[in-house]
């Protein structure tokens, strides 16, 4: 508990972030990965194999964009700061171990951004009000970009701002809250099928409840119901193995990788 207190009180976190859990969301996820290290660890090990080998996509070394790069467990940082003349990582929040993890690269920056545009209007929203509209998010369409990492960030989006809906608007705003979420998800898939660089989207698209014996109980779309790009690659992580969740059941995600997800298809 201490060093989560620590935590929090060392990462500078703008009020609408904080009201809406953003910065209790960072120490959570940080005391998660501490007592799940040893079931995190293949799937970090994955995401960061991934994104070595989209390196060899990307068809510049001008700068690389890494999306929702949060405690840089699953970013290959030393790789991407040897090739790329620029990285730039981004999240609404940056814990103290990114900002200490960062220290010594000259061409690492870190960028404090919300890819939604809509965190700001969401803090002021009120009963009768309508939900913001989802914006692209411009940086990603900047001359010079050659890669750009969407990192285990997809079914995270719509996350706290559905509780947050539903906090401020009550529990009939559940069906909106959900349907924001989705929009959320699709405007993040859209740009980056329409954004010139190339993409390596890493994501997980499906939640699993899983018992001691391995038998799935329950399934379903980690991404609000939206059809999931083509793999090139998945694995399953063991997100919360029990007991951390449930005494006997483990909450297992479907995680995927895709290259240029959308541009086949005429998105980019």
């Amino acid at each position: 508990m201490i060093l989560e207190w620590l935590e929090a009180a060392l990462t500078p976190c703008p009020r609408e972030l904080r009201d809406l859990g953003y910065r209790t969301e960072l120490v959570a996820i940080g005391a998660r990965y501490r007592r799940c290290r040893a079931a995190w660890a293949d799937h970090l090990a994955r995401s960061r194999r991934a994104v070595e080998r989209a390196i060899e996509r990307a068809p510049g070394r001008d700068t690389v964009m890494v999306l929702g790069s949060g405690r840089l467990l699953d970013v290959p940082l030393a790789a991407l700061a040897a090739v790329f003349r620029r990285v730039v990582l981004i999240d609404v929040l940056h814990p103290l171990s990114a900002r200490l993890g960062t220290h010594g690269y000259r061409n690492v920056e870190l960028r404090s951004d919300d890819i939604t545009g809509t965190i700001a209007a969401l803090h002021r929203i009120t009963p009768g009000d309508e939900l913001p509209p989802v914006h692209s998010y411009a940086p990603l369409y900047g001359t010079g970009v050659d890669l750009i990492v969407s990192m285990n960030l997809l079914s995270q989006l719509g996350v706290l701002p559905a509780e947050w809906i539903e906090r401020r608007l009550g529990e009939s705003a559940a069906s909106a809250a959900d349907a924001f979420c989705a929009a959320l998800a699709r405007k993040h898939l859209d740009d980056l099928a329409r954004c010139r660089a190339s993409v390596c989207l890493i994501a997980d698209v499906e939640w699993q409840h899983v018992d001691s014996a391995g038998t799935i109980l329950e399934r379903d779309s980690s991404i609000f119901g939206l059809p999931p790009p083509a793999p090139a690659e998945e694995w399953l992580w063991n997100l919360a193995p029990a007991p951390e969740s449930d005494p006997r059941i483990s909450e297992v995600r479907r995680v995927i990788v895709a290259h240029d997800p959308g541009k086949a298809a005429g998105g980019g």
